[in-house]
């Protein structure tokens, strides 16, 4: 194999992201053409393998226009659903592990507050691994709703907090796009009500499930679906 040509698994990383990502904006190849001044052919098979190496002054390009850090194409084996590197780097007033423990903290009360009501409602609960689409999965007769949790920090301290969360909720409705599973229903966990309301403005228009953010309120929650 040619050493500028990446492994297998890489090409099939990469062709999923950059279908994930232009399903998001429901973009053609035209659309992306358009966009990016790459030919629609050649955007084709980078997308579907045709072409086994994506040169690298057209990851600044696409990321531009598909609205993602160009790590999000360069380092493959990172898992951008959760916290990014780039999320963390920003952090000021906290450390990682502090960072991460908040994650964890949320992620639980989460599973406190959500589970027992689903089970009540006659949902059996399945946990993911992170990475999934879906943290917890909620299965009753034909009904399979998956959702994630989406931990972000205070917006009042951390502005720029804003931004990555939007970037984190884009990618799991990207991945969410080209999952080849059944189901039937998708929310999005969170606790902070002023992003959640600028959140729910961005409709994923590829898809055709219900669609939801679910916000965390004590020891309670409330269900907001997609405008």
């Amino acid at each position: 194999m040619n050493k500028n040509e990446m492994s297998k698994t890489d090409l099939e990383i990469l062709q999923r992201r950059l279908k994930e990502r232009r399903l998001f904006f429901n973009m053609t190849y035209q659309d992306l053409a358009d966009k990016t001044g790459i030919s629609k052919s050649t955007l084709q098979r980078y997308e579907t393998g045709g072409i086994k190496n994506l040169p690298y002054e057209k990851i600044f390009i696409l990321s531009e226009a598909l609205e993602v850090s160009p790590e999000y194409f360069t380092n493959l084996s990172k898992d951008y659903t959760g916290e990014t590197a780039f999320e963390v780097k920003v952090i000021k007033n906290e450390s990682r592990s502090q960072h991460l423990e908040h994650i964890k903290n949320f992620e639980e009360r989460a599973i406190k507050y959500i589970t027992p009501n689903l089970i009540s409602q006659g949902y059996n609960i399945e946990r993911h691994s992170h990475g999934s689409v879906g943290d917890i999965v909620a299965i009753k007769g034909k009904e399979i709703w998956h959702i994630d949790f989406l931990y972000t920090r205070d917006v009042s301290k951390y502005p720029t907090g804003m931004g990555m969360g939007r970037q984190q909720l884009l990618l799991r409705f990207g991945r969410l796009a080209v999952y080849d599973k059944p189901i039937t229903k998708y929310s999005v966990v969170m606790e902070n009500r002023l992003l959640a309301e600028q959140f729910i403005k961005f409709k994923p228009i590829h898809l055709d499930i219900e669609t939801s953010i679910i916000i965390l309120r004590g020891t309670d929650y409330e269900e907001f679906h997609f405008l």
